[in-house]
């Protein structure tokens, strides 16, 4: 039962971040909703592609210790925020930087931290398989 209401904890709290960034950038974007989905959804794609995950189960138990169904919705969960949160900046993913890339990766798991429950050290070791990403993000740039 608490499994339970800690993963509904996790959910509604990604639900309402999510919501109150999209009210945000809808009010404050000077461009119409349409186009707005349109770019959003274009570096949505181009991120998730530069950032595919490869050999998922051996990161989980990296940084985890464990490849339960828990810990992937955890890590899925800190890079789709990464990615939502990168492509609602109103730069090209060409001209994201690494400090901007950071800042993302430090709110998101800051926020997971609270949500998750999880212990520091391995919050901590998301956060720097998360930082290790931009890897996949710093040679597309360079070209």
């Amino acid at each position: 039962m608490a499994d339970d209401q800690k993963s509904s904890k996790f959910g509604v709290g990604v639900l309402i971040g999510t919501l109150l960034g999209g009210l945000a950038a809808l009010f404050l974007s000077p461009t119409s909703g349409e186009e707005n989905r349109e770019i959003v959804a274009k570096k949505v794609k181009q991120l998730e592609k530069l950032l595919e995950e490869a050999e998922l189960d051996k990161k989980l138990k990296s940084i985890f210790g464990e490849t339960t169904e828990e810990v992937k919705e955890i890590y899925l969960q800190a890079k789709k925020e990464v990615i939502k949160k990168l492509a609602a900046l109103k730069e090209a993913v060409e001209s994201i930087d690494k400090a901007k890339y950071e800042k993302v990766v430090h709110e998101t798991v800051n926020l997971l931290k609270k949500e998750a429950k999880r212990e520091a050290g391995v919050m901590e070791k998301l956060k720097e398989e998360l930082l290790k990403e931009w890897k996949k993000l710093e040679p597309k740039k360079k070209k």
